[in-house]
């Protein structure tokens, strides 16, 4: 089976800056990733690996068990406001404009998604119409660079 590669490379939190996150920090982040995966009505094989992720962020087997259950579900996941962890809500909100742009396309379901979870974070509203902004940019470079890529499949080598 061929691998498609035409998605946008996945963005994904590194382990190391994950032990900087707190608990709370981190089930915060693991809720607001679910509720974008379920607000996609579907879950891309460009996505799966942020679930995992989420999935692994939280230690309370309850919890993890809740989350799998909303995703089958199909059910939107109750979040709090993000009190902690502020100096990574900016990191968080492009981590999850980046989840958006997993598949290579923006749902309104998933705009209106992105404008509840800019609340729970605390910025303005236009903020989130800032990000979404830079992941319409992001998808556009995106396929630009496969254009470019099929492009240079096609050519014969030539070595100086």
């Amino acid at each position: 089976m061929k691998e498609n590669y035409n998605s946008i490379i996945e963005f994904r939190i590194i382990p190391e800056c994950l032990e900087k996150i707190s608990e709370d920090g981190k089930v915060w982040l693991a809720l607001a990733i679910s509720n974008i995966l379920i607000s996609d009505k579907e879950l891309a094989p460009e996505e799966k690996g942020y679930f995992k992720d989420a999935l692994m962020m939280v230690e309370n087997e309850d919890l993890r068990k809740q989350l799998l259950e909303a995703i089958e579900n199909r059910e939107i996941l109750e979040m709090v406001d993000l009190t902690e962890d502020r100096e990574f809500a900016g990191h968080f909100f492009f981590f999850l404009g980046m989840l958006i742009a997993a598949d290579g396309k923006i749902k309104n379901s998933e705009v209106k998604m992105l404008s509840i979870i800019c609340r729970k974070l605390g910025f303005p509203k236009d903020y989130s119409k800032m990000v979404l902004s830079w992941v319409s940019e992001l998808i556009k470079l995106n396929n630009d660079r496969n254009r470019i890529i099929e492009k240079l499949k096609e050519l014969k080598p030539v070595f100086v």
